[in-house]
């Protein structure tokens, strides 16, 4: 949550490690197999943060640059995925949470002005990853963005939520 200016270059390299070169290190692990069974699903947490401009600085409602770059980096993962493996089974997907309710946003981002009890419950997250990987239709949205929340508005995938 630093801005620009306090933010140590060796953190921006951190959440590129963590947020990029992880996943597409898990990935390239895991493609071989799935390639050679015909199938597989990758699911990229997403965030919003990698799409959009923060509605304030880092450390007042908004997010960092390390943070969000690396966002962004990740979201081409699915599409090129998609495009360059779809053919052989392959399907991968940004699945972005929106604003959860977690205990880590309860204890650590409350500074910064995140209310936890005005997110969605995490279930909202993982009824939606399920729905990806097991739903016949869900194979339509090969390569894009899903919003989980909206997501599981719609197809009442999560029974008493909202």
């Amino acid at each position: 949550m630093d801005q620009v200016l306090d933010t140590p270059v060796e953190l921006m390299d951190r959440h590129l490690e963590a947020n990029v070169m992880a996943p597409v290190i898990l990935t390239k692990l895991v493609l071989p197999q799935m390639i050679e069974r015909g199938a597989g699903v990758v699911i990229n947490l997403a965030s919003s943060s990698g799409t959009m401009d923060p509605p304030a600085p880092a450390g007042h409602g908004g997010w960092g640059l390390g943070y969000g770059m690396s966002k962004a980096a990740l979201h081409r993962m699915a599409g090129i995925l998609a495009l360059e493996l779809g053919h052989r089974g392959i399907r991968a997907y940004n699945l972005s949470p929106g604003f959860i309710a977690t205990e880590r946003i309860a204890m650590d981002m409350g500074e910064f002005g995140f209310d936890a009890t005005s997110g969605a419950p995490a279930d909202v997250v993982g009824a939606v990853a399920a729905w990806l990987v097991t739903a016949d239709d869900a194979k339509e949205r090969n390569g894009t963005w899903i919003e989980a929340q909206v997501v599981c508005r719609e197809l009442g995938l999560l029974p008493g939520w909202p």
